[in-house]
């Protein structure tokens, strides 16, 4: 589903600075789900967390 999200700012230099500064980044996105779209649906009162996603380790082959 493709969904439409409304942020303030703030919320949004965050999603910039993750994309500037990480090599991989992943967002969780949680909100309450708004009016149907003809694609999907609007994201009411968005929260939005950045995390850094590191590579895993190789596993030693034995």
């Amino acid at each position: 589903q493709i969904f439409s999200v409304t942020v303030k700012p703030k919320v949004f230099k965050k999603l910039e600075d993750a994309q500037a500064n990480y090599p991989q980044w992943v967002a969780a996105i949680a909100g309450k789900m708004g009016e149907a779209t003809a694609t999907g649906f609007v994201l009411l009162e968005p929260n939005i967390q950045v995390f850094e996603k590191k590579p895993k380790e190789a596993k030693p082959v034995e």
